[in-house]
């Protein structure tokens, strides 16, 4: 309860406690009086981080109305926890920060699933160990251009899930003949109406900025050599990016392949929404729960810590409509008056089954 106001680390732990131990009561026995700070980071470390996930997801999916029949997009991607990091001194040796592969939900806006990263290694092995962990039938999958494997592709596949996910310069060769192929040319065919291929065109304003979007997605495949050695391949898309800024105007174009057949809103949506990882999980546990903040060594304890974190983030995201104020003003909304404003929430997320 306590991460829902504005705790930030262990010594605010007992603090909060200490001022709402009336009200604590009802529910704790308490009968040890409040615990030191360092119990609490104690305690932490000693929990099984998977098994303290799987219980706070089911609980948020248990209240979670989503009647929804559209595919779920998942988004795979990593953050450090820069505070946790230490560099080397005479007394200590270099601390690396924690890292964490992380798998968002669109559909439910919680965190399925999270693996630490562990420090010889990186996202790439990571993936598969995430991906053996959801179930991702009829999902679609996405990731940065990192983690654009084969083997990571054909895992999901075998999963019978999709995916959409970036070509960059990882795959030198791939990206150069996608460059090349999604030429002028080319793209006048697509908006034309190319029979096996799609396009949409979206606008949007941005500060002082004008922002096109161009989506390209075509079934024409089988010019690439080496299509069937990614498991599922059915198309191949482009994103061409136009900003216009005091009348400057440049162009960014990104390169996709998908197991999707032609489905271009299915197609952008799936792009769009890679974003939500960033902007709607990570930003927010840094901004509203200043995670970069804490400095805790204690990788196991960090990891529970922020896995309390992210499911208090799914339960305030849930209200944010019936507060109408950001999520760190419901926080420290919650923080001055604990009592009525928990009751509160709670009546909230019951208007929600």
């Amino acid at each position: 309860m306590a991460n829902l106001t504005a705790i930030t680390d262990w010594e605010d732990i007992p603090t909060f406690v200490e001022t709402k131990k009336d009200f604590l009561k009802k529910f704790l026995k308490l009968t040890g009086g409040v615990a030191h700070h360092a119990t609490y980071e104690r305690v932490f470390s000693l929990v099984d981080s998977k098994e303290l996930e799987s219980i706070l997801n089911q609980f948020m999916i248990d209240i979670t109305l989503n009647t929804s029949k559209n595919n779920d997009i998942i988004n795979i991607d990593g953050r450090v926890s820069c505070g946790s990091s230490r560099k080397s001194t005479n007394y200590q040796e270099k601390t690396s920060p924690l890292n964490v592969l992380n798998a968002y939900s669109n559909k439910y806006g919680i965190c399925l699933a999270s693996e630490m990263i562990e420090d010889k290694t990186n996202e790439i092995t990571t993936i598969p160990i995430i991906l053996d962990r959801l179930n991702i039938k009829d999902t679609i999958i996405t990731w940065d251009a990192l983690n654009t494997q084969k083997k990571n592709v054909e895992i999901v596949r075998n999963k019978k899930g999709d995916y959409v996910v970036p070509v960059k310069k990882n795959h030198p060769n791939f990206n150069a003949d996608l460059e090349l192929y999604f030429d002028e040319k080319t793209q006048e065919e697509i908006i034309a109406g190319r029979s096996d291929s799609a396009y949409l065109k979206q606008e949007e304003k941005n500060h002082s900025s004008f922002i096109t979007y161009e989506y390209f997605q075509t079934s024409d495949i089988k010019w690439y050599s080496d299509y069937k050695e990614w498991k599922g391949l059915n198309s191949l898309g482009m994103v061409k990016k136009t900003i216009i800024k005091d009348n400057q105007k440049t162009i960014e174009q990104r390169y996709y392949i998908s197991s999707l057949y032609i489905n271009i809103d299915l197609f952008s949506c799936s792009i769009r929404q890679h974003w939500s990882v960033e902007n709607k999980l990570h930003w927010h546990l840094d901004f509203t729960f200043r995670e970069d903040k804490n400095t805790t060594q204690n990788k196991n304890a960090l990891m529970n810590l922020q896995l309390i974190n992210k499911f208090c983030l799914a339960i305030l995201s849930k209200v944010k409509s019936r507060y109408n104020m950001s999520l760190k003003k419901i926080r420290y909304k919650l923080s001055i008056n604990f009592e009525q404003e928990f009751i509160t929430l709670l009546c909230y997320l019951q208007l929600l089954k």
